[in-house]
């Protein structure tokens, strides 16, 4: 005959399974891992540094329709990318991270829509002075939350920061005053300093993908177009050329952005 207790020798006590089980439910949403990632994040940055220069670019461009079509294009663009992170929020950083953005972000696209260069001949100085504030205000808040690493999210860095920097080669070519019209003090990219940034960001990534054929060859494309606009952004104030660095910062974004999609080199077989 089994002896009953050494049936349930070494069993736990119900008392203590209901215990470790409630501790394992309250533990799943911290062991989860963020919803939100990094590519996420990185592309809304993209889409606010994109809504940002169109605005300008149709100041340039003295609000040709074309230019105007192009911004509406970016703020739909820019509203999808905020909408799907948006259904990714779960966590509470996550959620914090939402109410925090989102009152701005209606603001940002308020603003976006108020260019007056079509109707008036000139930008409202204060719709310029909300679009920039507002950008750098969103993209530091991007900054500082920690979202979980994801594929490709370096190269959605570089084509943000990318845009950055057209952004504000354009805000400044939009403005007679070089920017002092529009300069809220927040967020000003010294281009001394973000253009050597991005030559080391971009040597970093090519030496990250050297293995990755597609990637690198994406990636050399973008060498390649972006050394015919870095002279032109170290020497914004000797000669100006939106033009040129709206279309080329295009192109690096397309060929970025066709290269995460890109899929990975098949491992070799050990």
């Amino acid at each position: 005959m089994t002896d009953h207790s050494t049936r349930h020798r070494g069993a736990l006590p119900l008392r203590a399974v209901y215990r470790l089980v409630l501790a394992l439910i309250l533990l799943i949403p911290s062991l989860a891992s963020a919803a939100i990632d990094r590519v996420a994040v990185e592309q809304l940055q993209l889409d606010i540094w994109r809504i940002r220069a169109d605005f300008h670019m149709y100041t340039v461009m003295g609000g040709d329709s074309a230019y105007h079509d192009q911004l509406e294009s970016s703020m739909q663009q820019g509203r999808t990318t905020f909408q799907a992170l948006a259904r990714e929020a779960e966590s509470e950083q996550e959620e914090a991270l939402l109410n925090n953005l989102t009152p701005s972000w209606e603001e940002f696209l308020k603003a976006a829509n108020r260019n007056t260069v079509a109707e008036l001949g000139y930008t409202d100085t204060y719709a310029a002075q909300d679009v920039n504030r507002l950008a750098a205000v969103m993209s530091s808040r991007l900054d500082n939350f920690g979202a979980a690493e994801a594929e490709h999210a370096d190269l959605w860095q570089m084509a943000a920061y990318m845009q950055r920097m057209a952004s504000e080669y354009l805000a400044l070519a939009a403005d007679p005053a070089g920017g002092m019209a529009v300069d809220t003090g927040e967020g000003r990219l010294e281009f001394r300093d973000a253009v050597p940034a991005f030559d080391t960001l971009l040597q970093d990534t090519r030496r990250k993908y050297r293995d990755d054929e597609a990637v690198n060859r994406a990636l050399e494309q973008v060498a390649s177009k972006w050394s015919f606009i870095r002279e032109s952004l170290v020497k914004f104030y000797e000669d100006s050329v939106p033009f040129l660095v709206h279309r080329y910062t295009e192109q690096i974004i397309n060929t970025l952005d066709q290269a995460t999609s890109m899929p990975a080199p098949a491992q070799a077989a050990g």
